[in-house]
């Protein structure tokens, strides 16, 4: 037996260990609206996240999920010239392990790839392998291009010790397209 127990009210699940856990069925990852952009800075600060600059492309370019009416994950994608900017990839810890990170993070990069993006930039100080399962390479910092190096993530939020890492685009937005579908396949259409 794994320990997991559904709760009554549908949507998380309790381990043995009394840590919640959000089911892929009973999630709602939607557009983020300005109404959410508080309950993002607290679990970004939960977490122990920046949020500076967070409210700069909030609407329009981040996405939450809520599991029972609470917000539980979020992640954005700035946009700076024809490049993104993947960040505040946040999972409230109680759910961590129910693969809302991976839904988040896809549905931004498909997002990415409707905008006709270029390419994707994100930095990070401890999550370089689990961005590398999306097909994310590190690069230097010193290489990314002039928008992604001027964004106050780089520039100023984020330390110099973060590395820098990059889906590459190949061919333009088409590129980006046929990444997000290798990894993905339908799940990504």
């Amino acid at each position: 037996m794994s320990g997991l127990a559904r709760s009554c009210c549908g949507g998380v699940e309790a381990e043995s260990d009394g840590k919640a856990r959000a089911t892929v069925d009973s999630i709602r990852l939607r557009d983020a609206e300005g109404g959410d952009l508080e309950a993002v800075q607290a679990l970004l600060r939960q977490t122990g996240l920046p949020i500076d600059g967070l409210e700069d492309q909030f609407v329009g370019g981040f996405a939450i999920v809520e599991a029972e009416g609470s917000v539980v994950g979020a992640a954005g994608i700035e946009r700076h010239g024809r490049y993104g900017l993947l960040r505040s990839v946040v999972v409230d810890p109680r759910v961590q392990g129910g693969r809302v990170g991976e839904r988040l993070v896809t549905d931004r990069l498909a997002w990415a790839e409707a905008e006709g993006l270029e390419c994707v930039y994100l930095l990070t100080t401890t999550a370089e392998p689990y961005f590398a399962r999306f097909g994310f390479e590190v690069v230097d910092r010193a290489t990314s291009p002039d928008e992604i190096r001027a964004s106050s993530e780089f520039a100023v939020v984020c330390p110099a010790s973060a590395r820098a890492m990059k889906l590459a685009a190949g061919a333009g937005p088409e590129g980006l397209k046929a990444k997000i579908r290798a990894r993905y396949g339908a799940a990504a259409s």
